[in-house]
């Protein structure tokens, strides 16, 4: 290597001041336009970016916990039909069970009057019968009486007389 290459690589791998204070000044420069420019609305849109997040998180929680009371009242709303519902299906089957217990009670009433009612006209019929074989007797023994004697009497006196015989025998 020789002495005048020495120099050419010095220059070649160390910039020359005055070029190295030009690019100095030059960035310098662009990072202040940097700084003044872009820095500051770059920290500003960030700023508003956390904060619209913010607001976001905020306004998410609030509706969850909205969200979270309207569960809230949608199940207590929910159970109170329930209970209502409970309460007007055991409120039918209780009056189902009295109108059943009326009827029945109505039925059974009806039962005993049509039967104290059969019973009565039985008696009825019955007593009917004995006064028709009461007097059926009364006229088979005038007939006879008539027969026997062979000569009529008086018919209310006869008729007296066999009535009275009849309920000696009878009774």
């Amino acid at each position: 290597m020789d002495a005048s290459s020495v120099p050419d690589i010095a220059s070649k791998l160390f910039p020359n001041f005055w070029t190295w204070i030009v690019q100095l000044c030059s960035t310098g420069i662009l990072l202040i336009i940097f700084k003044k420019y872009l820095w500051r609305p770059m920290l500003a849109f960030f700023e508003k970016r956390a904060d619209y997040i913010e607001k976001n998180i905020n306004d998410a929680k609030d509706m969850r916990e909205k969200a979270q009371v309207y569960l809230d009242e949608a199940d207590k709303q929910a159970r109170d039909a329930a209970k209502q519902y409970r309460t007007i299906i055991d409120q039918g089957k209780e009056d189902a069970n009295k109108q059943k217990q009326a009827i029945l009670d109505e039925a059974n009433t009806q039962a005993r009057n049509k039967l104290e009612q059969a019973r009565s006209e039985i008696e009825l019929e019955r007593a009917q019968a004995q006064d028709r074989m009461k007097e059926d007797i009364v006229d088979i023994a005038t007939q006879v009486a008539e027969k026997i004697m062979d000569k009529k009497m008086d018919e209310a006196t006869n008729d007296a007389m066999v009535k009275n015989f009849v309920d000696e025998v009878v009774h």
